[in-house]
């Protein structure tokens, strides 16, 4: 038993190695293997949770150890891609500084979270929200992209990205649950329908699909949240 009750904890360092490694990668602009590095962290931390739930050995230890992981993983590395994606294309100086006010709301985000746990998902993950940034960083860097070459409206775009990041990060729009309980139509319709465009714009986009995937998820939430507020009244 006690060795069932470290696995959780052994994902929870190799999601902080892999966020450690993703670092790494950014010091020398290699977006690629960053993305490569931050997407196993973000399975690691998936299996974390997982295996928690599946062996019930959800404590308050293994809650401040993956708060602490994911601040690197999740907290840290997308604010350095984003102070990358802007240092060579501000028009104005120490304004990419900007950037690591991502980090600021991810440890407020983390440790709200600890000390008041929800059943649903409210506001942007700090795993979907360094996904986002992550797909982008290689999409910007390996893409022909029109608006890039032009820095005004380039600037402007990723500061409008950093301020909506930091609100959704800290909002309280219950997101948009892709749990399924069962495998009913009926009772999965909007899940269903949900994955099955995901898939469509993986399929045809690749890589840029990413971001537009987590775009029209946070809109989904934003509806069924609006939706489920109109109901109430």
């Amino acid at each position: 038993m006690i060795t069932l009750k470290i696995i959780p904890n052994i994902f929870t360092l190799l999601n902080l190695f892999c966020g450690c490694i993703s670092i790494i990668f950014l010091q020398s602009k290699n977006f690629n293997h960053s993305t490569i590095a931050t997407s196993f962290s973000i399975i690691f931390d998936f299996l974390d949770g997982f295996f928690s739930r599946l062996i019930k050995n959800e404590n308050q230890f293994g809650k401040e150890l993956d708060s602490l992981a994911d601040m690197v993983s999740f907290g840290i590395v997308p604010s350095i891609i984003v102070f990358l994606l802007l240092k060579e294309k501000s028009p104005i100086p120490f304004i990419e500084y900007s950037a690591f006010f991502i980090s600021i709301v991810s440890a407020y985000r983390l440790a709200k979270f600890n000390i008041n746990p929800r059943n649903h998902i409210v506001g942007l993950t700090t795993p979907v929200n360094t996904l986002f940034f992550s797909s982008l960083s290689i999409i910007i860097t390996n893409h022909a992209i029109p608006f890039i070459d032009k820095k005004i409206i380039y600037f402007i775009t990723m500061l409008f990205m950093i301020f909506f990041s930091c609100y959704f990060l800290v909002s309280q729009i219950t997101m948009f649950s892709l749990n399924f309980e069962n495998f009913y139509w009926k009772n999965n319709k909007m899940r269903y329908i949900f994955l099955l465009i995901s898939t469509f714009l993986l399929l045809t986009l690749h890589m840029i699909a990413l971001p537009c995937i987590i775009v029209f998820y946070i809109i989904t939430s934003i509806y069924f949240h609006r939706l489920k507020q109109k109901n109430s009244y």
